[in-house]
């Protein structure tokens, strides 16, 4: 039946406003719109109403009656008679419009003896107030379908179900077409089905290929091999780069066997939204020798509801490779898989060792040890790790290269297990913890204490993880570190473990891990005195003429040298960008080798404000390179203090009833800066003064020397000087290698107020006291005198 629609007029129509693509109950135009196939019936009986392969249909949405809303078109398909398992049908409709009102919908259904249809597939597009887009559908046939007709129906789908659009104005195209699946392994969705991989070649070195397509929605393709145990199973599927991407995101699942009884995953993954090659691969030792299965799938989220749209173009690939175990430590009875079973070695002092190994697969991990005897004095340990060009039978997963390397020692200290782990977390003298830096590693030190796994409590020391895939992280030393070994009575271990343990990657190469015992300095001996633990140097302050330098003489000289750690930096934040010996995930238990020094200052005559000098020089390294730096971290006796006030008691100088850090017992450190600060004391009587340096830098042929310049107004204030203690803690900073830092610290104390040159030449005198005793300054808050170099770092 055909029925013939006159569409309203221009005159109308400019009565009755203006329709936006003809979404409303208005029409514009007045041509007539001739509406076909509005039934089943004429589906099955017109001529015009049948779709034929390759010749396409355009039509509208629209019917006769006053809304003209809720039209339905219906077409046949007459399949060929050659129709099989691997017959496609592809349906596509479209609005070629740049916007209309109807939320097309398609289905193609299957239509029953009895009356009636069963569906096949259907897709709406629900562009909303977004530009349409097409539905686009290949269905997979059956046999039974030789020569039979199916059914399309075309409708609008709203986002309502009572208020279906129409549009008079812009037709939509429909199409069609039938071809054949070039995935030649299909059917292959169910498990039955699954297409069989045979894996040829000489034993420890099969392989096999195969390759497929996800032709169509929600496609599933299942391929079975047969793997022995201790084999490493590598397997790659790879969806090539064809200029475009593909209708799926490529995803997989890798089965043990007994897949048909219960589905046990080894392995799956997916390739991350919107890249091209899709690759995905894995490699897994084999501990259950079988028939292992691989499903090769689009993805479809989380939860499984999205539709993996077929894709009749896009082809995939598979590689399976079944390998021998390389690593020799893994071909043993019992590999060093754990700690229980590593490879241990005992180490003499200044002598070396080399451990070889491979990570062969994911999830990988060797252990080694050396056994240290025992020694009255500190050392240190030394380890490197480096990748080797050998091995590598397959290519790297994808992702970043992730090794790591951790370094620990057993806790036994306690009568049982229970109190191993128990010291292990609480108390840092059996379990040192550098969380300073490493916040978010506190849960991974904890687990080693605890025993994670395993029987036992291990404390952290060190961690290195790879990033060498960052061109931020290009000049990290992060494969190697020097550790602290304190004096002990007994051997002690320390365990190494080079893993992929948890990650998502592996390149089967060689790699070898290089450790020294050496000894400490003797600077580093001297300090510790004996002591299981490292005493502070005391050392009175001696009174100088000069400013700013102290005199380069024993009576205003400390030297040291810094060995191990990773040392500090100016902020928290240079690491993250690359700035340092290591990375910011890699981890210290012992962060850098501190030298303590109590200085003891005199008693002296009120106003007790003393002028501050100090200067540092540091060795330039055997290269002549730029040295490290170091960094001051100050310590004050208040003499005007209790312990009740706010001050700290008992922390790091003996004798003193309460410490500050600072005039606010904030923080205080000095290290180099190069460039223009505020000083204190202008903050206070000069506010709008240029900034100028607050340290000067002089380039030596074998050393670097850094002296506080006369602008910053270094002094000691009348409060500590009355404490009579000042302690200084030196450690390394900017390191950017684990060579160690020599340095010399010169500090004393002068008259104060000193002065300095402001720019343009004039003089000026810092904060002092006038004659009567008043601060020359109008005072500084909270302190009497006019010296507060102290109050902000």
């Amino acid at each position: 039946m055909k029925t013939q629609v006159q569409l309203l007029s221009l005159a109308l129509l400019a009565l009755t406003a203006c329709s936006s693509g003809g979404g409303g109950k208005e029409d514009a135009g007045t041509s007539t719109v001739t509406d076909v196939c509005n039934s089943r019936e004429d589906a099955l009986t017109l001529p015009e109403c049948e779709l034929k392969p390759g010749e396409p249909l355009e039509r509208f949405l629209v019917r006769e009656g006053e809304t003209r809303e809720g039209d339905q078109d219906w077409y046949r398909i007459v399949l060929p008679a050659n129709t099989s398992a691997r017959t496609l049908l592809n349906v596509n409709g479209v609005y070629l419009a740049a916007s209309t009102a109807v939320q097309l919908s398609v289905s193609v259904l299957e239509p029953l003896a009895g009356g009636g249809e069963t569906s096949l597939a259907k897709k709406d597009d629900k562009h909303g107030q977004g530009a349409p887009k097409p539905v686009d559908m290949v269905i997979p046939l059956r046999d039974d379908l030789k020569g039979k007709t199916l059914l399309v129906l075309v409708q609008d789908a709203p986002q309502v179900a009572s208020q279906p659009k129409f549009d008079a104005r812009n037709p939509y195209r429909l199409t069609m077409k039938v071809m054949e699946d070039k995935d030649t392994n299909e059917p292959n969705d169910a498990l039955a089905a699954a297409t069989p991989v045979a894996l040829s070649g000489a034993a420890g070195a099969r392989a096999g290929t195969a390759s497929g397509y996800l032709a169509t929605d929600n496609d599933v393709d299942r391929f079975t091999f047969d793997l022995a145990e201790g084999e490493v199973a590598y397997v790659n599927i790879t969806a090539p780069d064809q200029g475009a991407v593909p209708n799926w995101r490529l995803s997989y699942k890798l089965l043990r066997p007994g897949f048909l009884t219960k589905e046990e995953k080894e392995d799956e993954g997916e390739v991350l939204p919107a890249v091209r090659p899709g690759v995905l691969a894995t490699a897994r030792k084999v501990k259950n020798a079988g028939k292992w299965m691989l499903v090769v799938q689009g993805y479809r989220g989380r939860t499984g509801a999205d539709v993996a749209q077929g894709d009749v173009n896009q082809a995939y690939t598979v590689d399976i490779r079944a390998l021998s175990e390389q690593d020799p430590n893994d071909n043993k009875a019992q590999p060093n898989d754990s700690v229980s079973y590593a490879e241990q070695r005992g180490l003499a002092l200044a002598a070396s060792t080399s451990f070889k190994g491979r990570l062969g697969h994911m999830g990988d991990q060797d252990w080694y040890g050396v056994n240290l005897p025992s020694s009255n004095v500190p050392t240190r340990l030394r380890y490197k790790l480096t990748p080797l060009a050998t091995g590598g039978r397959y290519p790297p997963l994808p992702g970043n290269p992730d090794r790591q390397v951790l370094v620990l020692t057993p806790v036994t200290t306690g009568a049982n297990l229970d109190e191993w782990r128990t010291n292990c977390v609480s108390k840092p003298e059996v379990c040192p913890k550098g969380y300073s830096e490493s916040p978010d590693i506190v849960s991974l030190v904890e687990g080693f204490c605890v025993g994670r796994e395993q029987p036992t409590s291990l404390c952290l020391h060190s961690l290195r993880e790879e990033t060498v895939a960052n061109p931020l992280f290009t000049n990290l030393s992060n494969f190697q570190g020097v550790l602290p070994v304190p004096p002990h009575g007994a051997q002690v271990t320390y365990f190494f473990n080079v893993q992929t343990d948890g990650t998502k990657w592996s390149d089967d190469k060689d790699y070898q891990l290089d450790v020294t015992w050496e000894a400490e300095d003797a600077d580093e001996v001297s300090r510790y005195g004996g002591l299981e633990t490292e005493q502070m140097v005391t050392r009175p302050m001696a009174s100088a003429t000069t400013h700013p330098v102290p005199p380069d003489t024993a009576e205003f000289s400390v030297s040291g040298r810094l060995s191990h750690g990773y040392g500090r930096l100016r902020n928290g934040t240079d690491r993250a960008n690359g700035f340092g010996v290591r990375g910011p995930t890699d981890y210290d238990a012992v962060p850098s080798d501190v030298d303590s020094y109590l200085f003891t200052l005199p008693s002296v005559a009120s106003p007790e404000d003393r002028a501050w000098l100090v200067q540092w020089e540091i060795q330039k390294q055997q290269d002549g390179g730029t040295p490290h730096g170091i960094a001051l971290d100050l310590t004050f006796c208040d003499g005007d203090a209790t312990g009740a006030d706010g001050g700290v008691q008992d922390a790091g100088i003996p004798g003193c009833a309460a410490v500050r850090v600072g005039s606010r017992n904030q923080l205080l450190t000095l290290g180099y800066r190069s460039d223009a600060l505020r000083a204190w004391h202008t903050r206070q009587t000069d506010p709008l003064s240029s900034l100028q340096p607050q340290y000067t830098l002089e380039e030596r042929p074998n050393s670097t020397v850094v002296t506080l310049a006369p602008y910053a107004c270094g002094c000691l204030e009348r409060r500590f000087m009355r404490g009579g203690k000042m302690r200084v803690e030196v450690s390394a900073s900017e390191r950017r290698s684990y060579e160690d830092v020599n340095y010399t610290l010169r500090t004393g104390y002068g008259d104060y107020p000193s002065t300095y040159s402001r720019d343009g030449g004039t003089t000026v005198s810092c904060p002092g006291l006038d004659d009567a005793g008043t601060p020359a300054d109008g005072g500084v808050p909270g302190v009497t005198g006019g010296c507060a170099f102290t109050r902000q770092p």
